[in-house]
């Protein structure tokens, strides 16, 4: 039986296109573990929140690509990084908006995309979000239209939604902090096999793509 793990359309990590053909750097690194460790797995694309949702459900053993937050330490254990992140602060490039002061928490609307570590960290902190849309691309589509003052996201993911979009000359970005990716495996799957994340940290090493 295949390992059934659970990812989210986000370029460059994770990418299916309209034929079916799976990329993306941490894919592609998952994928190269998975056939070091000769174990088949199934990898689908859902939206990042009901993804999460079935692994905490046992109905799928793992999501990735994932940062580390106590929520989803509770039903399921981050393996070591598999692409790396920074979590950054996006604003129009006309904005002088200094993120952590306790007047833009309190006054600015913020956003992040759905289901995000990012959105919980930002609930948690006490910002005024506004926008929680389910992509990078949707993220920085309202941050241009001037309906949030900033958003934090996904480095490489935002940077391809602002290329894509042309606007590398209307945004900039602060760094927040950096938080690595990895496979959340559930607390199920690895309770039937107990070895299994020893054993997928110990490849990843040689399966981890330069950037």
């Amino acid at each position: 039986m295949p390992v059934r793990l659970l990812t989210q359309q986000q370029p460059p990590y994770s990418n299916q296109q309209a034929d079916g053909r799976q990329s993306g750097l941490a894919l592609e690194t998952v994928r190269c573990v998975m056939n070091k460790l000769q174990r088949p797995v199934e990898i689908k694309f859902l939206p990042w929140k009901r993804a999460q949702n079935l692994v905490e459900l046992g109905e799928a053993d793992g999501f990735f690509s994932a940062s580390q937050n106590s929520e989803r330490d509770r039903f399921a254990t981050l393996s070591q990084a598999i692409a790396p992140q920074q979590w950054r602060w996006y604003f129009r490039t006309e904005s002088s908006a200094k993120p952590l002061s306790e007047e833009f928490r309190l006054s600015a609307t913020v956003g992040a995309y759905f289901g995000s570590n990012m959105l919980t960290w930002l609930k948690a902190s006490g910002y005024r979000i506004y926008a929680t849309p389910p992509a990078h691309d949707q993220l920085l589509k309202m941050l241009l239209a001037g309906r949030v003052a900033a958003v934090l996201a996904s480095d490489l993911a935002m940077n391809e939604a602002i290329h894509a979009e042309h606007a590398e000359y209307k945004i900039r970005s602060e760094l927040q902090e950096d938080k690595p990716l990895g496979v959340y495996f559930g607390h199920r799957f690895l309770k039937e096999e107990p070895e299994f994340l020893t054993r997928f940290n110990a490849e990843l090493p040689s399966c981890r793509i330069k950037i």
